[in-house]
């Protein structure tokens, strides 16, 4: 199915996989497998085990073995074992059939009568007097012999080599290309160190800066379940350092980039619904106070970058597309592989109960913070909307509102230098963070997005990534004047 930007977004779009572009299948498709080898990924052990199952149960052995050993090709995978054991279970189906059909030789009658016999082994005795007496005779059948081609049909060469895993400790924000990099030239290294050996070597994402490039003989097998990427380096076979991004376990990156991805698609419905139409470009949202709709352009967690294409590469970063008919298809990760992440806008969630603030992208809870309220319950309920998103903002005096304000209208979430107001209510009625809190929050949060203050009562809420969102901050930042120093700003503190 050819996803096409013009048509109106279908409610079966969200039960459809993202194959290449603009190539969506469903599941239930009888060719689901086959599609994805062809256009998604050739050595996808799922796809090659799920096809090897297929052609089994049919009693095509031959298509079977195919699959399953394609699958043996792609260690270490969550399908390496099961395709193993088919295999075995092959092979003795196969020799129970060969038993069978021995059996049931054993009982048939001869296909030759008696007489026939004796004469095919006289005649049998016959060829083999005259072979003797042409080689004793001549040197005709030893000349044709040596006039044959050695090797016509071909040859196969197997090395013994024993394998060596080791682990690469590498940084969640490292790029694809340093990364790919990285692990050609260690495992090169390794190679050299200890010939005759096949280096696997394991790319494991930590967050202890100080094991960031280091390498490690691999002691303990979980640490291959979280390994994001794995290079082969076989130097008695062959030459090449062979890099294969794991699928499996590049998807923890999912939730990083839906998040990113949404942080921006959020920031482009606001201006949509303040400039009547989308941005030509994304430095659009970057602008001064008060078109300060984003702080920046989030990096693609699976990539490290937060570069901007026109049109789909795979080369990471991001894709916009300004014509595009909807959210999903103006804003997506360029990356191949990367799962299609549905349009789910950045909000937060107040209990005034509970004195607890959640911050969410969709389904992803960021952040939790506690927070300070207004004196006598004067802290509304109700739906807001972010208009004003502001730093070191000016009240009746430079200290009024902490470092960082969400203006929400006549009320706005601020920062404050009295920390001991939080959690309790000592405000005016605005909502109170701590300034650290306020400060991490402010660049997940652009303008427009929805914030509902409720007395009491949580929806149902999810447990927040395993990875701090942060990590999507660019290194270097956009310049553009979040702090207006002549304006100044009225609410109720």
């Amino acid at each position: 199915m050819i996803r096409r930007q013009e048509r109106f977004r279908n409610p079966l779009d969200d039960h459809l996989i993202h194959l290449h572009k603009n190539l969506y299948i469903s599941q239930s498709d009888p060719l689901y497998y086959e599609k994805v080898i062809r256009y998604l990924d050739a050595n996808s052990p799922e796809a090659h085990y799920n096809l090897g199952q297929k052609y089994q149960l049919k009693g095509n052995w031959k298509r079977a073995f195919f699959h399953y050993k394609e699958v043996l090709k792609t260690y270490p995978s969550p399908f390496y074992s099961a395709a193993n054991r088919a295999l075995h279970q092959l092979n003795e189906q196969q020799a129970a059939h060969v038993a069978k059909l021995s059996e049931v030789g054993a009982v048939r009658k001869p296909l030759l009568p008696p007489l026939m016999k004796k004469l095919l082994i006289v005649l049998a005795v016959i060829n083999l007097l005259l072979l003797l007496v042409f080689a004793l005779g001549g040197g005709a059948v030893h000349s044709s012999v040596s006039k044959m081609k050695a090797w016509d049909v071909g040859r196969e060469v197997t090395y013994e080599t024993v394998e060596a895993p080791f682990v690469l400790y590498i940084s969640e924000q490292t790029p694809q290309a340093e990364l790919e990099k990285a692990l050609h030239k260690q495992a090169v290294q390794l190679a050299k160190d200890m010939p005759k050996t096949s280096i696997l070597l394991y790319g494991v994402v930590t967050q202890d800066s100080t094991s960031w490039g280091k390498t490690m003989r691999l002691t303990h097998e979980d640490l291959i379940k979280q390994a994001i990427v794995v290079a082969t380096y076989q130097p008695e076979i062959d030459d090449a350092v062979r890099i294969r991004f794991l699928n499996a376990a590049w998807k923890e990156h999912q939730p990083l980039t839906a998040i990113g991805a949404n942080l921006v698609r959020t920031a482009l419905m606001a201006y949509s619904r303040d400039k009547g139409k989308v941005p030509e470009r994304l430095d659009a949202l970057l602008q001064d106070y008060p078109g300060n709709y984003l702080s920046y352009i989030p990096k693609e967690a699976g990539s490290g970058s937060n570069a901007v294409a026109e049109a789909y590469t795979g080369g990471g970063g991001w894709v916009y597309n300004p014509q595009a008919q909807t959210p999903e298809e103006m804003f997506y990760a360029n990356m191949a592989g990367a799962e299609a992440v549905p349009y789910a806008p950045i909000h937060i969630e107040i209990n005034k109960a509970e004195h607890q603030l959640k911050l969410l992208a969709g389904n992803q809870l960021l952040w939790d913070k506690p927070i300070g309220l207004g004196q006598q319950d004067s802290t509304p309920v109700g739906d807001f909307i972010v208009t004003d998103r502001v730093l070191q903002p000016r009240g009746k005096t430079a200290s009024s509102y902490g470092e960082a304000g969400l203006g929400l209208g006549a009320i706005a979430l601020h920062g404050t230098y009295d920390d001991s107001s939080i959690g309790s209510n000592a405000s005016l009625g605005c909502v109170r963070l701590s300034n650290a809190d306020i400060e991490q929050l402010f660049p997940f949060v652009p303008k427009g997005t929805a914030v509902h203050i409720q007395a009491a009562g949580w929806p149902s809420l999810p447990a927040r990534p395993a990875s701090p969102p942060d990590v999507l901050q660019p290194a270097e930042l956009p310049h553009h004047d979040e702090s207006p120093e002549h304006v100044i700003f009225h609410w109720l503190g």
